[in-house]
């Protein structure tokens, strides 16, 4: 059993852009770092199945979708926000839908998708306690981050803590999209 979601992870040229990206001065800020950038499609919990998980993801349908990220937020909101994040402002209904195909395939195997609405993004820092992130936000303006892509596998991925406490990711299987 392990920590684990599902996700898709942006190729190189689009990482690169979100390095690119300049970074507010937020106090208590923790950036994280390209190899934790990722779009979260559903995240499983700390007993997660792995193996159980994956044969669920086996044979996974959905459309390929063409998505680009994109604007800026803060859950759960700009003045106190926990998590400073990119969306995605195109293929946002796309993703959506794949994230619906993967529920219906984890609430079969015993890990039912969040309740609240699904709002596609790739999390640039989180801050402990809530930060007023709307002077940042306003650095980041509603700029398009880095190049389109198909997305056309997800990933699942196991988190752990490694050196210095930092969560550390593994992949653990790529499930292609079929249609």
């Amino acid at each position: 059993m392990a920590r684990a979601f599902v996700a898709v992870v942006p190729p190189r040229a689009v990482l690169d852009a979100v390095g690119a990206l300049p970074r507010p001065e937020v106090p208590r800020a923790r950036w994280s770092r390209r190899e934790q950038w990722h779009v979260t499609l559903q995240f499983l919990g700390d007993d997660a199945d792995l193996d159980g998980v994956a044969g669920a993801l086996a044979g996974l349908r959905g459309d390929r979708v063409r998505v680009r990220l994109g604007g800026a937020g803060g859950f759960p909101s700009a003045q106190r926000g926990r998590v400073l994040w990119l969306g995605v402002c195109e293929g946002s209904a796309g993703l959506v839908a794949v994230a619906g195909a993967v529920g219906e395939r984890l609430d079969a195997v015993g890990y039912p998708p969040d309740p609240r609405p699904y709002r596609p993004h790739l999390t640039l820092a989180r801050f402990q306690p809530p930060a007023d992130l709307r002077a940042a936000l306003a650095g980041l303006g509603d700029v398009v981050v880095g190049p389109a892509w198909v997305v056309d596998e997800v990933v699942l991925v196991e988190s752990g803590r490694g050196s210095g406490g930092r969560s550390e990711y593994l992949e653990r299987g790529q499930f292609g999209l079929e249609a």
